[in-house]
């Protein structure tokens, strides 16, 4: 039997409700429960994280993912370590250069040097280590007993996947449910640990998956098409090169972006108006195979296991359906047993 690591998150609007949500996903058996962070759609992170770390007892805590812009990386490793010990060891922390939080607000994506910065400073200043941060020394002094934090890096291009490979403890891919796709990234990640003589068995991969219980495959699709014109507006946004993207395509993906619409973004329904954009540029199928699966259990099932004969073995599930008690206990009950 293959075994296979799953974790979920999900948009909150309401405490009260994300107390049961965790209860039922901490006892459905995932290994992994994350938040997102942007603050003109959603809760706060890192009160959703201490949310979870006091409510939860086994799962390991990750938010997936952050940004260096709206936050200075003391005040991110001091929330970080405060999580941290609340979490017991449990929590991880993910970063990236800003999509909908920084959109909705008018702020630029961080560079990828801003986003080494963060992420070398979380790291060090979480293990009780002081971090030069060009000249001006950056230190947790309350931190008595230091749990470092590991840092995740959600990487989709050549520079954010080599520095991953470099200095990342794990990385999250999204569209890479394909061999030629992960295969492309791969080859990035491996470069990066390769420039530093670490192996790419130490860091811990994860993939971002749609997951969608439907009665076709073709119906799971129609539910999330704003998801996946999402997804696409973020993995392909600063640039098209160096992401496998067949030829033929750019022009397509470029329309997309040019009418994506960041103030519904991870919003599914017939009112957002970028459900339709996937079809309107004919991506559907491709940017469908690349991130998706959906059907019934038994044919999510069979995906499953497909995209682990290329390897993946880590794969956070997305939950962007209304019912999420009744998906969570037909995942439990029809998926999850096969790869246990």
């Amino acid at each position: 039997m293959t075994r296979l690591r799953f974790g979920t998150g999900t948009t909150v609007r309401r405490f009260d409700d994300y107390r049961v949500w965790l209860a039922t996903a901490e006892a459905t058996g995932f290994d992994l429960l994350t938040c997102g962070d942007s603050q003109s759609l959603w809760a706060d992170c890192f009160s959703l994280m201490t949310f979870a770390a006091m409510s939860t007892r086994h799962a390991d805590l990750a938010i997936t993912v952050s940004n260096p812009a709206t936050r200075h990386p003391a005040v991110i490793a001091s929330a970080c370590a405060s999580v941290q010990q609340l979490a017991g060891g449990r929590f991880r922390y993910g970063l990236s250069s800003g999509d909908s939080a920084l959109r909705n607000i008018g702020v630029e994506p961080a560079s990828v040097r801003e986003i080494e910065r963060a992420m070398r400073a979380v790291q060090a200043m979480t293990a009780g280590r002081t971090y030069d941060d060009q000249g001006t020394p950056l230190a947790l002094h309350w931190l008595a007993d230091p749990k470092p934090v590991p840092v995740w890096l959600a990487a989709e291009g050549p520079r954010t996947q080599r520095l991953a490979g470099r200095h990342a403890d794990g990385i999250i891919l999204s569209n890479c449910l394909t061999p030629e796709r992960l295969a492309v990234s791969m080859e990035h990640i491996a470069a990066g640990a390769a420039e530093v003589g670490r192996s790419i068995e130490e860091i811990e991969i994860w993939h971002m998956c749609n997951l969608i219980f439907a009665p076709s495959e073709r119906e799971g699709i129609d539910s999330i098409r704003s998801v996946l014109a999402g997804t696409a507006n973020h993995v392909f946004r600063f640039t098209l090169e160096g992401k496998g993207l067949p030829p033929g395509l750019e022009d397509r993906v470029r329309g997309l972006m040019s009418e994506y619409q960041s103030r519904f973004h991870a919003h599914p329904g017939a009112t957002n108006p970028n459900e339709g954009l996937i079809d309107k540029y004919g991506l559907r199928d491709y940017l469908a195979r690349q991130g998706t699966i959906a059907g019934p259990p038994e044919h999510c099932v069979e995906r499953l296991h497909e995209v682990a004969s290329y390897g993946v073995r880590n794969l956070i599930v997305s939950q962007f359906i209304s019912d999420q008690p009744t998906w969570m206990r037909t995942f439990g009950e029809q998926v999850l047993t096969h790869f246990r």
